[in-house]
């Protein structure tokens, strides 16, 4: 498989498993795979077959460091901490944040705080997941619009109790002023 670094492989032949990106490592038990998505770091083992798909080009992907390990478990351990993904497709794609990695599984909390445990031998491909990424902070910069266009609003929503006092003392003020100018 080394002979096909720098080209542009097929990674299986069909199903959610199957994607196609420049082969950029080949190591002891994964190999890295580059295309539009970032780096997809597959678990060798999980390879039924590859087909070479042409010459390089250059993906313009997100920007990205390659991570460098000895073997899969250490891809795992650098991905820590991390918004990932963890297979292609199907049923058994995740995406959420890595939060921890022992010697035969790893946890993994999804955006509805639901804890998941999967042993590393399913752990068929793995990749950095930008698109959520970017989507969160698209949204956070939204609420801080939202925020600053509501002004207090958002204090109200805060506190319920201290935002409807400050809104009766403003009526009540209101319309005591309205008194007095009559």
């Amino acid at each position: 498989m080394r002979g096909l670094r720098g080209k542009v492989v097929k990674i299986n032949r069909g199903g959610p498993e199957s994607f196609e990106g420049t082969l950029v490592k080949v190591s002891s038990d994964y190999m890295v795979v580059r295309n539009k998505e970032g780096f997809i770091y597959v678990n060798e083992s999980h390879v039924k077959s590859i087909t070479e798909a042409g010459h390089s080009h250059r993906e313009k992907g997100p920007k990205q460091k390659l991570i460098h390990a000895n073997d899969f478990h250490g891809v795992l351990k650098s991905l820590r901490l991390k918004r990932v993904q963890i297979n292609q497709g199907g049923p058994e794609k995740l995406e959420g944040v890595l939060v921890s990695v022992t010697h035969n599984r790893l946890i993994i909390i999804l955006k509805n705080n639901e804890i998941v445990r999967v042993f590393i031998h399913h752990v068929k491909t793995i990749s950095v997941h930008v698109h959520g990424h970017n989507n969160e902070n698209h949204e956070n910069n939204n609420q801080s619009k939202d925020n600053k266009s509501n002004g207090n609003q958002s204090g109200a929503r805060n506190s319920n109790s201290r935002g409807n006092q400050s809104r009766g003392t403003q009526a009540q003020g209101n319309r005591s002023a309205k008194k007095t100018a009559k």
